[in-house]
């Protein structure tokens, strides 16, 4: 249940979306920009817990416009995306990041939630120690494990487990991956999904495949596929995979259906999100704050 709030905990972005056509958008970015607007605006008290430079401060208003508490810490850069874009292929490139969120950032916010989304977008977005100090805080979690499966070298984003993924696992009750994120675990891991959720006693993961729409599988061995929502026009998929995890969470903690209409939930605003309907250009759009492309 979610009854106090939620706290969602990584970098906030400034995104640069280059799409196959040349046209460049500047773009409000990270889990807590579209995890954290898609629990306030299930009425769930939202908390974020974010490391954005002072310079780049204005990036947030809009999040605060959605009701929802801004945690942020000191940092002398932002963390910056650059997406090239052609369909649902995606090359990224992370020229700068944020430093890490730490530890007493975490243990600030940790009496006025019920429940934590972790959504680091690489490996250093939040610090090991912070992990450590979750596991004891035993906080129900939600895991986004993206951001441990980014190996970045050069500023390139390529694919590979992270080590600090296995205490985000041990910490953890809720987690999502998309199927190749998940294949790639279970390769470095050499273990069925089946054996990862006993390992680290998941007891609920969620494996999304896009248009395909996806599975959620449980500790006791059941198995639900779901479908995607139709797309009536392509936009732009960023942040769709975040709206939906944070709508699967509101369906399962906050209205506590089952997994089915959970999904079926999630996947409805994963598809608005995608068809640029649910968090509008109006709220995710920087152009204004930066005459020019970053990087």
């Amino acid at each position: 249940m979610i009854k106090k709030g939620i706290a969602v905990i990584g970098s906030t972005t400034i995104d640069e979306i280059i799409k196959k056509d040349g046209t460049l958008n500047l773009k409000l970015g990270g889990v807590t920009t579209y995890a954290g607007i898609t629990y306030s605006r299930n009425g769930i008290n939202t908390h974020i817990v974010t490391n954005v430079a002072a310079k780049d401060s204005r990036i947030l208003e809009n999040l605060y416009k959605e009701n929802i508490h801004v945690h942020c810490g000191f940092t002398e850069f932002t963390t910056h995306f650059v997406n090239h874009i052609n369909g649902d292929a995606r090359n990224q490139r992370i020229p700068v990041i944020a430093k890490s969120i730490g530890c007493d950032q975490i243990n600030e916010i940790l009496d006025l939630v019920d429940c934590i989304h972790l959504g680091p977008l690489h490996p250093m977005d939040i610090e090991n120690d912070a992990l450590a100090s979750l596991i004891k805080s035993r906080i129900p979690i939600f895991l986004d494990t993206q951001g441990y499966v980014r190996l970045i070298k050069d500023e390139i984003v390529y694919r590979g487990v992270m080590r600090y993924l296995v205490d985000a696992l041990i910490a953890s009750q809720i987690v999502k991956a998309d199927e190749l994120e998940l294949e790639t675990i279970c390769q470095d891991y050499e273990m069925t999904l089946n054996e990862l959720m006993h390992l680290f006693k998941i007891e609920e993961f969620v494996v999304s495949r896009g248009e395909s729409g996806g599975l959620v599988k449980t500790i006791r061995g059941d198995e639900f596929n779901y479908t995607s929502a139709p797309i009536r026009k392509y936009d732009d998929s960023t942040g769709a995979g975040d709206v939906f995890f944070a709508a699967y969470n509101v369906g399962r903690f906050l209205k506590q259906n089952d997994v089915s209409d959970a999904s079926a939930y999630a996947a409805n605003l994963a598809a608005r999100q995608v068809e640029g309907e649910y968090i509008k250009h109006t709220v995710l759009d920087l152009q204004h704050l930066f005459e020019i492309a970053l990087y």
